[in-house]
């Protein structure tokens, strides 16, 4: 067999698997998915069944030239969002974070994974997908998807020390974060939510964006820095008073270990005792001189 036929039949395999898909599932909720038999161990079977095989043809064929398998393994995803079972977090959570898989896969995995997940579960899922440095594209949207999670009523029903663990986390990705778009979806969040919040240190950090770019980048991080230009730096406020789990700040003098500060406190010490030896030394002499 050529290579060309041997690519044109693994074509009708896998379009023999995607053809396997329950697409009127996707029309309905939870009762239509089980309905047409799908559970949620069954969903994850189905997946990694075929990952592997798919998602490498996927990979390695352009659009024009691979069947769709993307497609596919979302209409899974959905699947297991119509289900909504919290079961299926661990599966979300790993698929996530799978480097072999197209963008696309892992944006909806984690899209599915912040529906399912609680408040707390889903910020601190949030924190680490935004701190992967493979993921490449979507962090801002899947911000903008917790953020309206995070309605009036939710935030009622949270503990102030829930809803606190929950700003530290926001306020800590838009601290660290290079995607200048998530971070401008938290600040205007934060702008409501805090109103400390507009004075603070932790805002100024927004000022890292005001560099020459395009005309959303300058109508959106140049009002900011115009802003704390008119602010004394010792006149801004410091949310870590409020939140004291936040990160240090960008210009903070690194902490020093606890292993360099006793090395600093023993040398202190060492070098009083030879000041006072030799203070000693000293007196001893003139005492003997003048004996003399």
């Amino acid at each position: 067999m050529t290579s060309h036929a041997h690519r044109v039949c693994n074509l009708i395999r896998l379009l023999l698997i995607a053809l396997m898909f329950p697409w009127g599932g996707l029309c309905g909720g939870r009762e239509e998915v089980l309905a047409n038999g799908w559970t949620l161990d069954l969903l994850i079977e189905r997946f990694d069944h075929y990952q592997e095989k798919a998602i490498t043809y996927d990979l390695e064929h352009p659009p024009s030239k691979n069947w769709g398998g993307g497609t596919y393994f979302c209409g899974l995803l959905n699947m297991v969002e119509k289900l909504g079972d919290r079961e299926a977090l661990p599966f979300l959570e790993e698929k996530s974070f799978m480097t072999n898989a197209p963008s696309f896969i892992r944006e909806r995995a984690a899209e599915v994974y912040v529906n399912i997940a609680d408040v707390e579960e889903s910020v601190l899922f949030l924190a680490k997908y935004c701190d992967d440095p493979t993921v490449k594209k979507g962090k801002w949207l899947l911000i903008q998807q917790y953020l309206d999670k995070l309605t009036p009523e939710v935030k009622n029903r949270l503990s102030g020390d829930a809803l606190s663990r929950v700003h530290t986390v926001l306020l800590t990705i838009m601290q660290k974060t290079d995607v200048r778009d998530a971070a401008n979806r938290i600040n205007l969040y934060m702008l409501q939510a805090v109103p400390q919040y507009t004075n603070s240190v932790q805002r100024a950090c927004l000022t890292r964006f005001a560099t020459e770019g395009n005309e959303w980048v300058t109508n959106t991080f140049h009002p900011i820095k115009a802003h704390f230009d008119k602010i004394p730096p010792k006149q801004r406020i410091d949310l870590r008073k409020r939140f004291p789990d936040l990160p240090p700040l960008p210009d903070d003098a690194p902490a020093r270990s606890p292993v360099k500060v006793a090395i600093a406190i023993v040398a202190g010490v060492v070098a009083l005792a030879v000041c006072a030896v030799a203070a000693w030394l000293a007196v001893r002499r003139r005492k003997a001189h003048e004996a003399a």
